[in-house]
């Protein structure tokens, strides 16, 4: 795995030795005057080269890794997860009891010294109705079916929860997404859609600022992305950390940028902000990983 991935960061750097992906990060040719780099110039990078794709890889391995009861994700999905196509169109989802694993003790938070690290506790349930979110219900599958220990939820500690995403996700590649947005989701949509259009930070301003009322527009060297179609391409392999990242660390990401206080991986109001962020794509196909500046 490891020389594979060195031959993804070597391949990507041979395109930037060549002008050629600077040429598609531009959206022009190679002998155009290039502007601001773009998401979509990013994108056509990928469909020659995507580094996140071997994380797919690893998800499946972890997918077929039997738990302490000798069961593994793959004892009730099949060998390579054929049962849980579409599957994860639907989330995140309303659920009657969010996150019943382990009990009510222990911190709502932890924090492995590193401030990437900050989660809620994936050792302590989560009671009553609420937004569940897939990497949660993972976690669920391992705990109450597999006797196996929850996964980090977070960026840093989170590695084997991050390539399960990406793998359960890339199930339903060319599906499209379909995240319940009346009934008992109504409630959790209007406040993800209040999170969404709400200005904060010393630079007051609102995820609606870039990806809606600004989208296209030149910030430094990078165009805004449109919000449409963002959500489906999460988890993303972004180029600019060499890394997939998680949903949840692109909201704490835009979060420092605008000079706010970011919140804790799976904290209540990013999963409803997922609930409305996400439905703004309903219909758009799920092209997980996706390929990002």
């Amino acid at each position: 795995m490891n020389v594979r991935l060195s031959l993804a960061v070597a391949s990507i750097a041979l395109l930037f030795g060549t002008g050629h992906a600077s040429a598609q990060l531009g959206g022009g040719g190679a002998d155009e005057e290039q502007g601001a780099a773009s998401e979509e110039g990013a994108e056509e990078i990928g469909k020659d080269f995507n580094p996140g794709e071997l994380d797919i890889d690893s998800g499946m391995a972890l997918f077929q890794e039997e738990g302490s009861n000798g069961k593994s994700c793959a004892s009730c999905h099949g060998d390579e997860g054929e049962d849980l196509e579409g599957a994860a169109t639907k989330f995140p989802k309303v659920v009657d009891d969010v996150y019943p694993v382990g009990d009510s003790s222990g911190p709502d938070v932890v924090n492995k010294g590193e401030t990437q690290g900050e989660e809620l506790n994936p050792n302590k349930a989560i009671e009553g109705e609420g937004v569940r979110t897939l990497e949660m219900q993972i976690n669920l599958c391992r705990t109450e079916n597999m006797d196996a220990e929850p996964w980090s939820f977070s960026q840093k500690h989170g590695e084997d929860m991050r390539h399960m995403t990406i793998f359960v996700k890339s199930l339903s590649n060319g599906e499209p997404l379909d995240i319940a947005t009346d009934g008992d989701a109504k409630e959790y949509w209007e406040k993800g859609k209040e999170y969404y259009w709400m200005k904060r930070g010393q630079l007051n301003f609102s995820c609606g600022t870039c990806h809606v009322q600004n989208s296209g527009m030149r910030l430094r060297g990078q165009e805004l992305s449109e919000v449409r179609g963002q959500y489906t391409k999460f988890p993303t392999f972004r180029m600019k950390q060499q890394q997939t990242r998680l949903t949840h660390t692109r909201y704490r990401g835009c979060n420092r940028q605008v000079r706010a206080h970011d919140l804790p991986f799976q904290h209540e109001a990013y999963r409803a902000l997922e609930v409305y962020h996400g439905s703004l794509s309903n219909g758009e196909e799920l092209r997980v990983p996706g390929h990002s500046l």
